[in-house]
């Protein structure tokens, strides 16, 4: 019996009977996976499939190329088996030398191990669900994601993209005298306590990130450039953000609705009080220097967000921890990259002389040329964060920490990835000890793991003081460890 066939579904034509309309589709309909089938018309993820349908080999090698891998191109089967070593590598780093002593030690077997695509498809098509079933499961959940993050064409312009992205905020940063400030004009600029930058994520934070998302697909994830301005208070957080718009640093029509977040401040209630507290210094009632004060006071300790609008709005990111604190928000920027094949159109065009007439005017020669762009322009997301410096130390510590944050998200891309292959250790009790409530599981997160991110929402930059270079950060191809 193939991999993942119903007993009870054999085909007309296996049973000797006479086939009718439509009756071997029904078949194979009866046989078939139908949460596959919600996958294509619900939002269920592909991650979270327990089983594969496929039917044999011949099966396997139809789906991956139809993913996007023909096994017979030798690029191709090249490419697809760095992904396996890869992931092989990355469950064994991030999912199980980091696994507590609360869980069964896991060992991935031999045979998952020697396994290659088509055979570790067809163990995951396996209808009962044995402990190599499984294992071949999680070690294609890894596949299809690193598979979306090296496949990112975007990352191989990234330098060029975070060039266009950062380079007008460093051209707005000025530090001067041991004070950093946004802006080089005495009247309109900002004193800053601190400008960050996070000008790349590396590959172990990608696969986390998107191994916990429901959508699970790359080009989702929106922290892989960001800023972050850190303010004396929030007074003056809202003056940066007005900052931002008003130099045109950020384009609003470009912000994407769905990613921003604001829980430093009820702009609502600040409103109200600007309004007002501007009105009795216009008309002489109160001094600058008191209604800058009360601005501050009314921004800083009144004008704050209530627990239910601010537990409304963490709603949407589960592993965000309530204790977090910021304005943060998505603009996609566009960028434009240079052709790298136009430079060479000359010496195409010389080439193209030196042949016959009807060679050089061949439709396959010279439709590519006559189409041929100096430049490409898209647009990519970038987010902004600005938050007060007191509200900046409270979300590095404690349940609102980048620490914290990364231990959630690895536990829950770990749980997701190896499922019920996560056994814990029966709790050893005694008539002395039977009710004490065991200590909770505490798992580690890898040595060389970068923090990430900015919608996470607890994110890592590096502090700069001026405009650095640009690092070359790049997601490389996967390579077999040496």
């Amino acid at each position: 019996m193939s991999p993942g066939h119903h007993p009870s579904a054999r085909s007309p034509r296996e049973s000797g009977k006479k086939v009718f309309p439509l009756q071997q589709h029904f078949a194979s309909l009866y046989s078939d996976s139908w949460n596959i089938l919600e996958v294509l018309v619900s939002d269920s993820s592909p991650i979270d499939l327990k089983r594969l349908p496929l039917e044999d080999s011949h099966d396997a090698y139809l789906l991956l190329q139809s993913y996007g891998y023909d096994l017979d191109n030798a690029e191709d089967a090249a490419q697809v088996e760095l992904i396996r070593r890869e992931a092989l590598r990355f469950i064994q780093r991030q999912f199980l030398d980091t696994l507590s002593a609360h869980y069964e030690t896991l060992i991935i077997p031999e045979e998952i191990k020697q396994a290659g695509v088509l055979d570790l498809l067809l163990k995951a098509s396996i209808e009962r669900r044995t402990a190599t079933q499984k294992w071949a499961c999680a070690i294609l959940r890894v596949m299809h994601t690193l598979a979306h993050v090296v496949s990112d064409l975007s990352l191989h312009f990234f330098p060029s993209i975070q060039d266009q992205i950062l380079g007008p905020y460093y051209r707005h940063i000025r530090p001067d005298n041991n004070q950093m400030w946004l802006g080089d004009d005495p009247e309109f600029r900002l004193p800053l306590v601190d400008f960050q930058v996070k000008a790349g994520k590396d590959r172990d934070s990608a696969l986390l990130k998107l191994l916990h998302k429901p959508e699970n697909v790359a080009a989702d994830l929106f922290d892989r450039i960001g800023v972050r301005f850190v303010t004396r208070d929030r007074l003056d957080a809202i003056l940066v953000l007005h900052y931002l718009r008003e130099k045109h640093l950020v384009a609003f029509p470009n912000v994407k609705p769905s990613r921003s977040v604001n829980t430093l401040i009820d702009i609502d209630k600040f409103r109200e009080t600007f309004r007002a507290q501007y009105s009795r210094y216009e008309t002489g009632q109160i001094s600058f220097e008191e209604f800058d004060h009360s601005l501050r006071h009314s921004a800083q300790f009144n004008d704050t967000l209530s627990s239910s609008q601010i537990s409304h709005l963490f709603e949407r990111n589960p592993f965000t921890s309530g204790q977090y604190r910021s304005i943060q928000f998505t603009v996609r920027q566009l960028v434009r990259l240079e052709n790298p094949l136009f430079s060479f159109m000359d010496q195409i065009e010389d080439a193209l002389e030196s042949m016959d007439e009807d060679t050089r005017m061949s439709p396959l020669l010279r439709q590519p040329l006559e189409h041929a762009r100096p430049h490409y322009r898209f647009f990519f997301p970038y987010e902004i964060q600005i938050v007060d410096v007191e509200t900046h130390n409270n979300n590095m510590h404690g349940q609102a920490s980048h620490d914290t944050y990364k231990l959630r998200q690895l536990q829950t891309a770990r749980k997701r990835v190896l499922g019920k292959l996560l056994k814990e250790r029966p709790v050893k009790t005694d008539s002395i000890t039977s009710d004490i409530t065991p200590e909770p599981m505490t798992d580690t997160i890898p040595n060389d793991e970068q923090p990430s991110s900015v919608h996470d929402t607890t994110h890592h930059y590096e502090p700069i003081v001026e405009a650095l270079p640009t690092q070359s950060w790049l997601l490389e191809e996967t390579e077999p460890t040496q």
